[in-house]
């Protein structure tokens, strides 16, 4: 009858074995802020709901939007104080 003797892991193997789990501990403590760091989820998902054109020139589009709001102000007070319309 023979028997099996396991040898004990040696310090080297010890060593390796230790900086495994840590890497594995750094990736899923990675995993978990990136599923809980709400304000980069959001900007992820703005990004993703934004047409292409807006994206690769937002200043254009920008500039358009403030004009149209200005134009609007404007509108809004002519007619307020009774100049126009």
């Amino acid at each position: 009858m023979t028997r099996e003797t396991r040898k004990a892991p040696g310090p080297d193997e010890l060593r390796r074995e230790a900086a495994r789990k840590r890497q594995e501990l750094g990736e899923t403590i990675d995993q978990l802020m990136a599923r809980t760091d709400v304000k980069a989820r959001a900007a992820h998902l703005v990004h993703d709901k934004t047409p292409e054109p807006v994206r690769n020139h937002p200043r254009p589009v920008l500039a358009a939007v403030a004009a149209m709001v200005v134009a609007g102000v404007v509108l809004w007070q002519l007619r307020r104080s009774g100049k126009w319309g």
